[in-house]
């Protein structure tokens, strides 16, 4: 196994993986977060636990009312901006919702960039810096001077806890905390969304059924703009399935399968508790134990809006 546990796919190995004292998540990750944000040994680990508790309860299930409001109206600003017709990548699509809407909603109304110039130097080094991220990529001077900038003009919002916490500890790594995270905000969100939609879309049958599922909810597609509620999202359950379908195909550092005879795969979501987001045995994807992924929710609800928003505007891809 080396110094870090990595795979394990039987029951027995994960409830080693996840619970026994011989393993240590902390002195997992250290290193890596060194490597790719500057942040000593020390000091992670006297923040590591208390900013987790922090998050956990900032994004936990009973927290989303804080988020979802905004949310919906970052995303329908975004699409505005685009217009009602047209082409575009998916994958820059996805990410001209989620960079912005991700930065005015859990660090500060307005503050992402409006100018295209500095907008299009932020997509290229964060994604510069997020694809080399698990290969221990430096953390880039023009993101941390971001991130400098954000911590001088941060006000009542996640950030503003987060800080509150590393600032009893450090002044000195404050820009480096966050720009941790806003890489965590978007590094995982923003595939998945990707995958969704690509999943959804190059399967019409799924595709139809989704936006007649929306439909039924919202009705259909207009001028109107569509406010987003979470009694709203347990309406559309297939929405949640899919979404986490394409976490459980496409999340990093998974073991994948090739189908060699025709499944039928959405169904096994019926089984789970998604109300109370408990999912299937054995789901990794949030990873698991006491230091379970704390945006996890949030993270399903921000790929759940986006997933629901092209369908009010008639975006081709």
């Amino acid at each position: 196994m080396g110094k870090r546990m990595t795979f394990v796919t039987e029951e027995e190995g994960i409830d080693v993986f996840l619970k026994s004292k011989h393993v240590d998540f902390e002195l997992a990750v250290q290193n890596p977060v060194y490597q790719t944000a500057w942040i000593p040994k020390n000091v992670f680990l006297a923040l590591h636990e208390k900013l987790y508790v922090l998050m956990k309860g900032k994004m936990g299930t009973f927290s989303m009312h804080q988020f979802t409001g905004q949310l919906t109206e970052e995303f329908h600003e975004q699409l505005e901006a685009l217009g009602t017709h047209g082409t575009m990548d998916l994958n820059n699509f996805v990410r001209h919702l989620f960079y912005p809407a991700t930065v005015n909603t859990l660090f500060k109304k307005g503050l992402f960039f409006t100018n295209e110039r500095k907008i299009k130097e932020f997509y290229q080094h964060f994604k510069t810096y997020d694809e080399g991220f698990e290969y221990g990529s430096q953390l880039p001077e023009w993101l941390l001077s971001c991130g400098l900038t954000i911590v001088i003009s941060f006000t009542q919002t996640l950030l503003q806890a987060v800080l509150d916490i590393v600032e009893l500890e450090t002044f000195q790594h404050s820009p480096n905390y966050v720009l941790l995270l806003l890489w965590a905000s978007l590094a995982n969100a923003s595939p998945i969304a990707f995958w969704t939609l690509a999943f959804v879309l190059s399967h019409p049958d799924i595709h139809k059924t989704v936006l007649e599922g929306i439909s039924s909810v919202f009705g259909t597609a207009g001028k109107y703009k569509i406010k987003v509620s979470e009694d709203d999202l347990k309406k559309l359950p297939l929405i949640k399935w899919c979404v986490l379908e394409a976490i459980r195909l496409r999340a990093p550092g998974v073991i994948t399968r090739k189908v060699v005879k025709p499944v039928k795969i959405l169904e096994r979501w019926k089984e789970a508790n998604l109300d109370k987001n408990a999912f299937l045995d054995c789901f990794m994807a949030f990873g698991g134990g006491k230091f379970q992924c704390p945006g996890r929710v949030l993270n399903i609800t921000f790929v759940n809006k986006s997933d629901e928003a092209p369908s009010s505007t008639e975006l081709v891809f």
